[in-house]
């Protein structure tokens, strides 16, 4: 080739050159100094085409180095979880998502083949790939729901680990905290499953949530790829997945919750105050079971009024902690009726130990209430007052709403009073029962009535 060819055929950080098997090779100098090839092309023209374009990427400032999309979606993931600054309960639920549904093999819908999508480079992430993989989810997390349906399982449930652990002969106490090594054990023996009446799902349980949950944990993964330049486009694009559609649930009614807190007696009795606490003002459980004393306020009228500003923090396998609440609308002020602030005052003199610090609702040696500890207390109760077994701790938070809405509370109201961030939020629980509606129809036709009434005008004699 000649001086004046080579000459021409240079780039400024690029050029062609002919192989000495006839093929043209395109190299070019990327942003870092690094000489990198192209391609190898049958044609000059062709060679040329793909250089200019690699260039143009680079005065446009577009340019993407070529291996930057090779890091596995495995790596880049857990890179992603391990720099977010996120609540620990979040962490924790994040990473069960990640293990147990995104990097984990999946049976391929109707072909005998696995699905590894962890071990793919992020460039090679598709619209049609990411869709065979959610297909396959859902196929999962169905499949696993109807297994913990058929047994009474709940994979993360601590009363579960220890009837497996009973099941395989390893010493377990019948309560009380749970071991962290019995917990480490458990998860290197792959998490096997265990039959236990306390972890009983209710019916309506298809894994639909926790494939939607997934699913939006790995869109946000790709758009952030995205923004770091990793992925072109977000692969995730298909409508609807990531939203649920929450099963109709009954509000408990006031006759049910009377039952409930009737039903209290003995060692139980100290969590009573807690279920009518919590039917009124709405706060949610971690909320309600880190209440101190000092944030238990008298006002002069006599009532009484919650400074809510922690909640309790469960990890599983973990020690319980304390963190703020939700969001910055969970701190907040709520004042409760008159019925329910006598019911806790007495509580407190009851069983609250002295101290500001001490917590309002305590086991009997003074520790946080955990979420299996309160489960269990609420499923017992709920039998011995004959209640529907479907109604869970929360349903108490829908009837505080429920309550809060019939009493003529407008939207910002309850948004303040249940401490949601939004309206649209607090909507959710702003529950419309057949009572109320009842009374809002005998209301419509009073005043109906009224309207239809002459008005008749008395003169004096």
């Amino acid at each position: 080739m000649s001086a004046r060819k080579s000459r021409n055929n240079r780039r400024t950080y690029g050029n062609v050159r002919k192989r000495a098997s006839n093929r043209w090779q395109a190299r070019y100098t990327g942003p870092d100094g690094e000489r990198r090839p192209i391609g190898t092309f049958e044609t000059e023209k062709a060679a040329n085409a793909a250089l200019a374009r690699v260039l143009s990427d680079v005065y446009q400032g577009t340019y993407r180095e070529p291996e930057t999309g090779d890091v596995p979606l495995r790596e880049y993931a857990r890179r992603w979880l391990a720099t977010r600054d996120l609540k620990p309960s979040t962490r924790s639920g994040y990473e069960r998502l990640l293990e147990h549904w995104i990097l984990a093999q999946l049976d391929s819908p109707g072909a005998p083949r696995k699905l590894d999508l962890g071990s793919l480079p992020l460039r090679t992430l598709s619209h049609t790939m990411v869709s065979e993989w959610y297909a396959a989810l859902r196929e999962a997390t169905a499949a696993s729901a109807a297994a913990w349906l058929a047994r009474g399982t709940a994979p993360s449930d601590a009363a579960h680990v220890r009837a497996w652990a009973r099941q395989t002969g390893l010493p377990v106490k019948k309560s009380g905290r749970m071991p962290a090594a019995l917990w480490e054990v458990w998860r290197s023996a792959g998490a096997p499953d265990a039959a236990t009446e306390e972890t009983r799902h209710h019916e309506a349980v298809t894994g639909r949530t926790q494939a939607a949950r997934a699913y939006s944990l790995l869109r946000t993964i790709c758009g952030d790829a995205v923004r770091d330049q990793l992925l072109d486009a977000n692969p995730c694009r298909i409508r609807g997945a990531g939203q649920t559609r929450p099963a109709e649930r009954v509000v408990p009614g006031d006759t049910v919750v009377d039952a409930i807190t009737a039903s209290f007696a003995g060692r139980s009795e100290r969590y009573r105050a807690a279920v009518i606490v919590a039917a009124h003002s709405g706060l949610r459980a971690g909320e309600l079971f880190a209440l101190e004393r000092q944030h238990v306020e008298q006002t002069a009228a006599g009532g009484v009024r919650l400074n809510v500003r922690q909640s309790l923090v469960e990890v599983t396998g973990k020690p319980v902690t304390f963190g703020p609440p939700k969001s910055d609308a969970g701190r907040r002020k709520v004042h409760l009726p008159p019925d329910a602030a006598r019911e806790l005052l007495a509580h407190m003199d009851r069983f609250t130990a002295p101290g500001p610090r001490s917590l309002v609702f305590a086991t009997k040696t003074g520790l946080p209430v955990r979420g299996g500890q309160r489960t269990s207390m609420f499923t017992r109760a709920k039998k011995r007052a004959g209640a529907p077994s479907e109604i869970r701790w929360h349903d108490l938070r829908h009837l505080a709403a429920t309550r809060a809405a019939e009493a003529g509370a407008t939207l910002a109201e309850l948004q303040r009073r249940i401490g949601h961030s939004t309206v649209a939020a607090a909507m959710h629980y702003q529950h419309a029962t057949d009572d109320g509606d009842a009374r809002l129809a005998a209301r419509m036709a009073e005043i109906q009535a009224a309207r239809r009434t002459p008005n008749v005008v008395q003169f004096p004699a």
